[in-house]
């Protein structure tokens, strides 16, 4: 029986960035049917971009962003026969980490779920709030967390 090894790494490089890229296109421009102009956008620029390797190979990622709201957690996607295995919630939980580290005065964090997977949102402590919304014409809903 073969052993995985994941590892969660910043992607800090074009080579690793060509790699988030690659993750987002497939599941949000191919899958879902996204737009190319809405899915990257110039916020990528301002973004911390963060990959899931298992056995080196990426296939989960996301990113965060500094806002004057507080942190925002975003684009997180996983490869289809990836999922299932809890490669987003690892994600997740090492981008509020990673926020944690490099912004210790943030404690808010936020995000735009697509309505299906609030679940998930959800078993990691984050609240809906507002009305649902329209985002690449997907329904979405906002989420926060607040930690004391």
């Amino acid at each position: 029986m073969e052993s995985k090894t994941n590892k969660i790494i910043q992607a800090d490089s074009d080579a690793l960035i060509a790699a988030v890229f690659e993750i987002r296109t497939e599941v949000f421009v191919y899958e879902q049917k996204c737009l190319p102009s809405e899915e990257f956008d110039e916020l990528d620029a301002q973004a911390i971009h963060f990959l899931l390797l298992e056995n080196d190979h990426p296939v989960s990622t996301g990113r965060i962003r500094k806002t004057d709201k507080g942190i925002k957690i975003e684009r997180i996607a996983t490869l289809k026969e990836s999922r299932g295995k809890g490669y987003a919630s690892q994600m997740i939980r090492h981008l509020m980490q990673e926020a944690q580290q490099r912004y210790p005065e943030q404690t808010y964090f936020y995000l735009h779920a697509q309505v299906e997977v609030m679940p998930l949102y959800r078993s990691l402590g984050f609240e809906p709030f507002g009305g649902t919304f329209i985002e690449a014409d997907i329904v979405h809903q906002a989420m926060e967390l607040q930690l004391n």
